[in-house]
């Protein structure tokens, strides 16, 4: 379903394309979301072995913005996320860091859909070093430049709470370095696939005694947390830890030991905490920085709009405001 703004004039209709969801913006002259939709159509939906892989992308893009093009003519299409992977339609390669955000726009791949021509951006890599394995961000990028101020010049830690978290370190609008976390993933295996599922009752409501308590356990010893998952299960036998409360606790001790070992790895700190995720994540993981002393800023969730309004800007794909003013 839709989410209606005031009528503008649409300029461009920006694509969030990842492994499992598509959301979908039309944007206006001013980079404001007219009209939103939200779906489960990822580059997933489409088999490994498509005969015809521009024709499978090419029905979903349509089935989610048909009607967007029929109303509104041509419009620039600009999409971020795995669409631009080796699974998506076509790769869109990477850029090295450090790399400025505002270098995004002058390295689109463009591939032709029977929708119109896509535009994608590239995603940004870590090369290895000694010490370090290699990093890959794809889709983050874009949400980066959209929270990020054009005019900023101090550093920022900007976490992207999800499956697979990004911690980024910023100067101003410029990335030099990043890291990635499978927290994420690992609470979906854990509470689903695992033993630990088997005693846990999933629940909308949020325990924060139960989160807390994981926070303290899974952060007090970090290199121990394949040994501390197991507790709660012990826990919910002994019954203290209650069916309701299991996947809090989990949730904290995995967030818990990912944001201790952040903070001596990756984060700056001296540089402020920006965190931009769903409401839920940004507020577990802006609750356990606070348990370390940190003070964070909770961004827009919708950050990837304004990333791709941007990009499409520096690209020529819609006009600057400088340039309508002229």
């Amino acid at each position: 379903m839709a989410k209606l703004a005031p009528p503008e004039a649409p300029q461009m209709i920006g694509l969030d394309w990842g492994t499992s969801s598509l959301r979908a913006f039309l944007i206006g002259s001013d980079g404001g979301v007219l009209a939103e939709r939200n779906g489960s159509d990822g580059i997933m939906a489409v088999g490994p072995d498509p005969g015809d892989l521009k024709g499978d992308f090419s029905r979903l893009a349509h089935a989610a913005i048909g009607d967007w093009l029929s109303d509104h003519g041509h419009l620039p299409l600009l999409a971020c996320g795995m669409i631009g992977s080796t699974q998506g339609v076509a790769e869109a390669g990477y850029l090295d860091l450090p790399t400025e955000l505002s270098a995004l726009g002058r390295r689109l791949t463009s591939v032709e859909l029977s929708i119109g021509e896509l535009h994608i951006v590239p995603g940004l890599q870590k090369t290895s070093t000694e010490e370090t394995a290699p990093d890959v961000i794809r889709g983050e990028e874009t949400q980066l430049i959209g929270l990020l101020d054009a005019e900023q010049v101090d550093a920022t830690m900007v976490i992207l709470p999800g499956t697979h978290t990004k911690w980024v370190k910023c100067q101003g609008q410029r990335v030099t370095d990043f890291s990635t976390s499978m927290s994420g993933e690992m609470f979906g295996l854990l509470s689903t696939s695992s033993i630990l599922g088997r005693l846990a009752e999933p629940t909308d409501d949020f325990h924060p005694d139960a989160f807390d308590w994981g926070l303290s356990v899974g952060g007090d010893d970090p290199a121990a947390l394949t040994s501390s998952i197991f507790s709660a299960r012990t826990w919910a036998l002994d019954g203290r830890l209650h069916a309701k409360e299991i996947n809090d606790y989990l949730s904290g001790m995995l967030i818990g030991a990912e944001v201790a070992a952040q903070l001596t790895t990756t984060a700056d700190s001296a540089a402020p905490f920006m965190v931009c995720g769903t409401a839920d994540l940004t507020m577990r993981y802006s609750r356990a920085l606070r348990q370390h002393g940190r003070q964070t800023t909770e961004a827009d969730p919708r950050a990837a709009a304004a990333g791709l309004f941007r990009i499409a800007e520096q690209s020529g794909l819609v006009p600057t405001k400088e340039t309508t003013n002229d």
